[in-house]
């Protein structure tokens, strides 16, 4: 199987990287500066919005994990993204914010109904990116995380999934790390159950 991961150098693109590897995944790092990759893998450097069509050819799915300050970018990225994946069999991969989870079954109120006023206009940028995802024709999994997202926690290897709905464990925490979801998402490239929908993951 072909991976390839937009944004390895990142917190969650690292994380993903290694689980990759680790399981023998022909993957493909694409950042822009690959003397920031730890792991060592086949590179395309090259900024984001500069891939061609020829770049994502052959991969089995892409996953982007992009992160930037600039609120604007997200629904950017998408847009080049899906234009360069339409009409391809690569399935898209996005991991994006957990704003845009419903908070109960009732599917009225979102997290991002909870955020502070400062935080909305990251919030509505990252919902126009899951619609844009949605509608664009690609094959799309669009992966929010919990409420409380841990880079610097263990991997626990236990984890739970659903599609649109904010997770709690059994402490009633939202709460996943880096490492465990990494794993549900390596797994899910291996394993889909979620193409064309929403997916979440916490811990149990």
């Amino acid at each position: 199987m072909k991976l390839a991961i937009i944004g390895a150098t990142g917190k969650t693109g690292t994380a993903v990287l290694r689980v990759a590897v680790q399981r023998g995944l022909a993957t493909t790092a694409i950042v822009r500066n690959a003397a920031k990759l730890t792991i060592p893998t086949t590179v395309i450097e090259r900024d984001l919005f500069d891939l061609t069509r020829a770049d994502l050819h052959g991969f089995d799915a892409v996953i982007c994990a992009f992160a930037s300050a600039k609120k604007a970018d997200y629904p950017r990225v998408i847009r080049s993204l899906t234009a360069l994946l339409t009409g391809t069999a690569t399935r898209l991969i996005v991991v994006g914010s957990g704003a845009t989870l419903y908070l109960d079954d009732q599917r009225t109120k979102m997290v991002a109904d909870r955020l502070p006023f400062i935080m909305r206009s990251a919030s509505r940028a990252h919902l126009q990116s899951r619609e844009i995802l949605e509608n664009a024709g690609v094959t799309w999994t669009y992966v929010a995380p919990p409420y409380n997202y841990l880079p610097t926690a263990a991997e626990t290897g236990h984890y739970q999934t659903r599609t649109d709905v904010l997770l709690y464990d059994h402490h009633h925490q939202s709460t996943i790390s880096y490492a465990d979801m990494a794993l549900a998402l390596v797994d899910e490239v291996q394993h889909p159950h979620y193409e064309n929908r929403r997916m979440t993951v916490a811990w149990q």
